[in-house]
């Protein structure tokens, strides 16, 4: 029997940068239309599965609330329909991958540490892989169709179960309004620092441009 798994980009807010409330809502409106959509013709959504979240049902949906409320009430949603929030990472694994990287985010200055780190990182990321690989195997029954909330486009999923990407076009266009917004910023600090460039070098004429006369 046909097992499937929709995947859903879990796009994160960024409180405070005006106009993108907005477009993050109108993602979450269509991501929901198109899961709803997807039920009717498929079935009911059996299971949910969270990226970097641990634990299970309500424990999970909670840890979710905090990172992503508007992820967070498509879940309850699934939930209130008959959904099941399954474990999905190992705490321990996901606190490894994290703190190689933590240590790769670091100005490392020598070869031989780097060396380990990366290798430490690349170790852990592929046990890791593993881990959530076997947990959609062994957690998605014959016939189903399951959601997972995914943070990484390289999400690893297991070959005998068909996959759905949830990409509505709000999703394209949050990520153009976004690519507009950071590369705005850029010029204006690229402004800001030649204004202060030039402020500095007009100072430094000023302060020297007397002439010079020998007492």
């Amino acid at each position: 029997m046909a097992r499937s798994l929709l995947i859903i980009r879990l796009v994160q807010p960024f409180p405070g940068l005006e106009g993108y409330d907005t477009m993050l809502s109108n993602y979450w409106s269509a991501v929901k239309t198109q899961v709803d959509r997807h039920a009717m013709t498929s079935g009911p959504i059996r299971r949910v599965f969270i990226e970097t979240v641990t634990g299970r049902g309500e424990d999970a949906v909670v840890q979710l609330q905090q990172m992503n409320p508007q992820g967070a009430s498509l879940v309850r949603g699934l939930v209130a329909s008959g959904a099941i929030v399954e474990e999905f990472e190992d705490t321990e694994l996901l606190a490894e991958l994290i703190d190689w990287g933590q240590c790769a985010s670091q100005n490392l200055m020598s070869d031989k540490v780097r060396t380990v780190v990366q290798s430490g990182q690349i170790e852990a990321a592929g046990v890791r892989d593993d881990h959530l690989r076997k947990r959609l195997n062994d957690a998605i029954g014959d016939d189903e169709t399951s959601v997972v909330l995914a943070v990484s486009a390289q999400l690893p999923i297991p070959d005998r179960i068909e996959r759905f990407i949830v990409s509505p076009p709000e999703l394209d266009q949050l990520e153009r309004w976004l690519r507009e917004k950071m590369e705005e910023a850029r010029r204006e600090m690229m402004e800001r620092a030649q204004q202060q460039a030039s402020g500095d070098t007009a100072e430094g004429q000023s302060s020297s441009g007397g002439l010079w006369t020998p007492g």
